[in-house]
C-alpha cells in the first residue's frame, strides 16, 4: 500500500510537470545534438556554438549550453534521438518517456523476484523512488540502459553469451560511468565469452562513432569533455562530495572497486550476484554521477533479492528507500554510506556466510516460472 501511494505520487508529479512545462533541459540537449548531426554532420554534436544556436528557438529560455548543460554522451544517444526530431520537442519528450516506461516494465518483467502481489510491489517501489522519477523527468537514458543490462543478465543466465555481450555493449555506450565494472565483474567470474561479445560490440560501436565524428568531432568532444569535468557539480553525488579529489578519495575508490570484484570472483557461480556487484561497484567507484544514476540500484537490488538473502540483508535493502529519497534533498552522504555498507554486507556474506560455499537457492526463479515469466 505504501509503495502504491508512493508510485501514485511520483506519477502525478511527472504528469503535473509535463502539463506545466512539457520539456526539459536534458531532453533539449539530446534533441539539439541529434538535430546538429542531421543538419550539419555528426562531427558537430559536441560543438557548443552549434548547440547553442539550435537551442535559441526553444521556449522557456532553454538556451543554456555550458559545462553544466551540454551534450557529452557517446554518439549513440544522439543517434537514438534522431528519429524523435521529426516531432516538436514536447512530443519527443513524451515519446521518450513512453520508451523509458516500456524499458522499466520490461526490466521488471525480466529480472524482478517473487510472484503475484509481492512481485508487483517491487515495481511500485521502483516507481516510488525519487531517482527513478528524476530519470523520467529529465529524460535520462539510465532506465533504457538498465533494461539492456537486464537483457544481458537474462541472456547470460540462458547461455547466450555473445548476445549478452552485445546488449551490455549498447548499455555501456549510453552511460559508461554507471556500468563500467559490470564487464570486469563478468571477466573475474570467468564468463569470457560474454566479455568477448561485449568487447567486439564495443569495438564496432567505437569505430562507428569515430567514423561519424571524424578528427574535428573527436577534438571537439575532447574539449567539451575537459570543460564538463572541470565542473565539480558532476561529482556531487560521489565520494568526492565527502572527501574532495585527493588521496583519501582515490584510496577509498580503489578499496570499493577491489571489494566488488572480490565478491564477483567469490560468487562467480551466481550470475545474479556477479551482475549486481558490477552495478553496485560501478556506482561506488564513479566520480561522475547525478541523482538519477542511482536508479541503477533498483536492478542490483532485484537481482540480489532473487538469491533469497537473509532477513537482515533484505532490511538493509529497505533502508535504501530512505537514503534514495534523501538524495532529492541534496543529501548524498547517507546514500554513499549505504552503498559502502551494502558492499560490505556482500563481502561478509560471500566470504564468511552462506554464499561462500555454493550459489544461493532459487525459490524466486521457481516463483517466476509459476508466474509465467
Amino acid at each position: 500500500m505504501a509503495a502504491g501511494w508512493g508510485a501514485v505520487y511520483d506519477i502525478g508529479r511527472w504528469i503535473v510537470a509535463f502539463v506545466t512545462f512539457p520539456a526539459h533541459e536534458d531532453v533539449r540537449i539530446y534533441y539539439v545534438a541529434a538535430q546538429a548531426g542531421l543538419r550539419y554532420g555528426w562531427s558537430t554534436i559536441y560543438d557548443i556554438p552549434t548547440l547553442r544556436s539550435l537551442s535559441s528557438g526553444f521556449a522557456g529560455g532553454q538556451t543554456n549550453i555550458d559545462s553544466s548543460a551540454t551534450y557529452i554522451s557517446p554518439p549513440l544517444m544522439a543517434w537514438l534521438f534522431a528519429p524523435l526530431t521529426a516531432f516538436p520537442e514536447p512530443v519527443a519528450y513524451a515519446l521518450w518517456a513512453a520508451v523509458s516506461l516500456a524499458a522499466l516494465v520490461g526490466m521488471w518483467h525480466t529480472s524482478a523476484p517473487y510472484a503475484g502481489l509481492a512481485r508487483f510491489t517491487t515495481l511500485l517501489v521502483a516507481v516510488a523512488l525519487w531517482p527513478v522519477l528524476d530519470a523520467f523527468y529529465r529524460g535520462q537514458p539510465v532506465i533504457v540502459l538498465l533494461a539492456l543490462v537486464a537483457a544481458a543478465w537474462w541472456l547470460t543466465a540462458h547461455d547466450r553469451p555473445l548476445a549478452a555481450g552485445i546488449a551490455l555493449a549498447f548499455a555501456t555506450a549510453l552511460k559508461p560511468q554507471v556500468v563500467y565494472l559490470v564487464p570486469l565483474a563478468l571477466l573475474v567470474s570467468g564468463r569470457y565469452r560474454v566479455v568477448l561479445g561485449w568487447a567486439a560490440a564495443c569495438v564496432v560501436l567505437a569505430i562507428a562513432s569515430i567514423v561519424s565524428l571524424g578528427q574535428s568531432g573527436l577534438q571537439t568532444w575532447w574539449q567539451t569533455f575537459q570543460l564538463v569535468e572541470s565542473n565539480a557539480e558532476h561529482a556531487y553525488f560521489t565520494l568526492a562530495y565527502l572527501f574532495g579529489f585527493g588521496l583519501v578519495t582515490y584510496s577509498l575508490l580503489a578499496i570499493l572497486g577491489v571489494a566488488a570484484m572480490a565478491v564477483a570472483w567469490k560468487r562467480r557461480s551466481d550470475v545474479d550476484i556477479v551482475f549486481a556487484t558490477g552495478l553496485l561497484g560501478s556506482l561506488a567507484v564513479s566520480v561522475h554521477l547525478h541523482l538519477y544514476d542511482y536508479t541503477t540500484l533498483v536492478l542490483a537490488a532485484w537481482l540480489v533479492l532473487r538469491t533469497s538473502p537473509p532477513l537482515w540483508h533484505r532490511l538493509w535493502l529497505l533502508v535504501a528507500v530512505v537514503t534514495m529519497q534523501a538524495l532529492a534533498l541534496g543529501l548524498p552522504a547517507p546514500q554513499l554510506i549505504w552503498d559502502a555498507g551494502w558492499l560490505a554486507i556482500l563481502v561478509v556474506s560471500s566470504f564468511f556466510g552462506s554464499g561462500a560455499s555454493a550459489p544461493a537457492t532459487r525459490p524466486a526463479i521457481a516463483s517466476d516460472a509459476r508466474a509465467g515469466t
